[in-house]
């Protein structure tokens, strides 16, 4: 129970990250402006229409200023929310360069190690841009350390036989007390098993953390 209640507070805290968040925060080319696949690249499902009503300007990018307008932060917060991002990545890179270095990261997470920041720094270039900081496996591992807790099982040691899912006798065997209805209502797309984003979903981590 003490989880789950951290997982909402943490995602009602999400919401507020999203008035924080910038161009730069979604810029993957670093031109200073986010086009529509750069912001799909951090949210997979953000709408055209979304997009085009946050684009004042009509230029098919978004600035600062346009991020920033009233009303746009309950535009994004709705992507946000689904991956509960506490932290945007402009809070979090202190010298401005756009890249998380893993002090940076402590600096905001404390204790999170240098073997968890490489799993998040996908392309080990000693950083971690914000289509890195974003990806469901890095948010699961840093809310752990948002709400005081440690040792997030990745998808990786479930997934015995690498084919890059989780089943559910898999899942049993890290989570003994999963249930199968449990498993049917966080297999979101009903294919019998998990793939990382479903597995790192906030809810299903609250699930398995019960198991």
């Amino acid at each position: 129970m003490r989880f789950a209640t951290l997982v909402t507070a943490a995602i009602l805290a999400s919401a507020t990250a999203a008035s924080a968040m910038k161009a730069t925060d979604l810029d993957i080319d670093g031109d200073g402006f986010a086009s529509i696949s750069e912001v799909r690249q951090i949210f997979p499902g953000f709408s055209s229409n979304d997009f085009r009503d946050i684009d004042a300007n009509r230029d098919r990018r978004l600035s600062d200023r346009e991020l920033n307008a009233s009303g746009v932060s309950a535009i994004v917060g709705r992507y946000q929310d689904t991956m509960s991002i506490v932290h945007s990545l402009s809070e979090i890179d202190t010298n401005g360069d756009r890249f998380v270095s893993h002090a940076e990261l402590g600096a905001v997470y404390k204790g999170v190690t240098k073997n968890e920041f490489n799993l998040i720094d996908l392309n080990n270039d000693s950083r971690v841009s914000a289509q890195e900081l974003y990806q469901p496996l890095a948010q699961a591992m840093v809310n752990r350390y948002e709400m005081g807790g440690r040792d997030l099982v990745t998808i990786m040691q479930v997934d015995v036989d690498d084919d890059a899912f989780a089943s559910f006798a898999e899942l049993q065997a890290f989570f003994p007390g999963l249930t199968r209805s449990e498993f049917e209502i966080i297999d979101i797309n009903g294919d019998n098993r998990l793939g990382s984003t479903e597995y790192y979903n906030p809810e299903t981590q609250t699930v398995l953390d019960k198991n």
